[in-house]
């Protein structure tokens, strides 16, 4: 079973003895309740153009974070997972701190908000794995990321329709059309691309009780749709396709466990429902969209000035968060509105922090791969990472929470796989 044995998931003796007694540690079970109402809380105020929304959510976290540590979460090192990848993660923030302090960056206030997101993340990856320390608590808190996806889908459908660009028909958002709370539709795609692959493999995994995670999984990918993000439609698109392949080739090998009637029958149903969906909302809006011009303007100058930028400080940037200060004196053609990001994160990253540190976020994101093919629920983080090359789902916590949080199950999971002798497959071993 993927999960941690009893004594990686309990408190040492010691911190179960009378003198501990009245120093209790929180639970998991509380840390990932206060996490998940963490992460919703920055996904349905990401339309928040004020500071307030995002600092809540920073000092949210840093407040758990801390609660944590200081209450004795972390007393066996088995709670979190082990190496240098995972330690990396850590550094991210701290490479800002050293440009601060070295004077490297060009524009201090800038780089100092970006310490304080990414610190946030590195507390949400780090929680994240508390949270996930059994095979059924990381199954919990994905299940109830699902739910709230969901939700987020149906909201995103009804208020294309209905909303007139008003965010829960009550807030302006300034756009004529918004996605559930987000007011572009690159970041709501890329939120639904970390939900869907894991509502498409508990529909394949799940048997003959599947069916509403196939419901789940046509509503998403009908959202990602709708939302007439052109590279979200493909990569949800290359999702759905990926998880079929998935599902025929595991169905094939009796190794897998997976139920060969119910998994067939959800083959068939989970692209019929996808596509009922879609033709209910509609697919004109993306279809238009992918005739439309150059999809590359405007993003091919934001690169090649991200390149560019990356080609003078290749080892110390020019400071995390400092793009759009810097981007002006590196751009190679003049645009009529902000260059508020270079629309390739792995680009800016170069240009903010030099080489090294798109090697501090590239490479605990690049580790979690296998984890991410051997327990398919994770997918959804390499496809963020192929639409960061794109666009910039990074920068806002509404995705890049998640994105973190996906990340530190997923090395969970990948120590419990490393270090656990693992059991006959059963069903639920595959879930999770």
């Amino acid at each position: 079973m993927d999960a941690l044995t009893s004594t990686d998931i309990h408190a040492s003796a010691g911190a179960d003895s009378p003198a501990n007694a009245g120093l209790r540690r929180p639970t998991p079970v509380v840390v990932g309740a206060l996490l998940f109402l963490l992460l919703v809380f920055t996904t349905v105020t990401v339309f928040v153009r004020e500071a307030w929304a995002p600092q809540c959510f920073q000092i949210g976290i840093y407040a758990l974070l801390a609660a944590c540590l200081l209450l004795g979460m972390r007393r066996r090192t088995e709670h979190v997972a082990r190496g240098i990848a995972p330690w990396l993660v850590y550094l991210i923030p701290l490479w800002g701190v050293g440009q601060i302090l070295a004077h490297t960056t060009a524009s201090s206030f800038e780089t100092r908000e970006a310490v304080l997101r990414w610190g946030a993340l590195a507390g949400v990856f780090f929680l994240s794995q508390i949270v996930s320390c059994s095979g059924a608590a990381r199954r919990n808190f994905l299940s109830a990321f699902l739910v709230f996806a969901t939700a987020m889908a149906v909201l995103c459908v009804t208020q294309l329709f209905t909303s007139n660009g008003l965010v829960l028909w009550i807030f302006s958002s300034g756009y004529p059309d918004v996605y559930a709370t987000f007011q572009n539709q690159n970041n709501y795609a890329q939120f639904v691309e970390l939900a869907l692959p894991i509502a498409l493999w508990r529909a394949l995994s799940e048997g003959w009780r599947s069916w509403g995670y196939a419901l789940a999984g046509g509503v998403l990918y009908a959202s990602a749709i709708a939302s007439a993000s052109r590279a979200g439609a493909a990569i949800c698109t290359a999702e759905l396709l990926v998880m079929l392949v998935i599902g025929l080739v595991r169905l094939r090998n009796p190794k897998t466990g997976l139920p060969s009637r119910s998994t067939t029958a959800i083959l068939v149903m989970v692209p019929i429902l996808a596509a009922v969906f879609t033709f209910a909302v509609g697919w004109q809006r993306v279809w238009q969209r992918l005739e439309g011009h150059d999809p590359f303007s405007g993003r091919r100058e934001f690169l090649m000035a991200a390149v560019d930028m990356a080609k003078h400080r290749p080892l110390t940037g020019y400071g995390l968060g400092t793009f759009p200060e810097v981007y002006q004196q590196h751009a190679v053609k003049d645009f009529p509105f902000y260059a508020n990001h270079a629309h390739n994160d792995w680009a800016e990253f170069a240009a903010d922090g030099g080489i090294p540190f798109l090697l501090l976020v590239l490479i605990p994101c690049a580790i979690a791969i296998p984890a991410a093919v051997r327990h398919p629920w994770g997918l959804g983080l390499l496809a963020v990472m192929l639409h960061a090359c794109v666009d910039y789902p990074f920068p806002r916590p509404a995705v890049s929470g998640w994105i973190f949080a996906l990340l530190g199950a997923l090395y969970m999971a990948r120590m419990s796989d490393k270090h656990l002798p693992r059991p006959p497959k059963r069903q639920s071993d595959s879930l999770t």
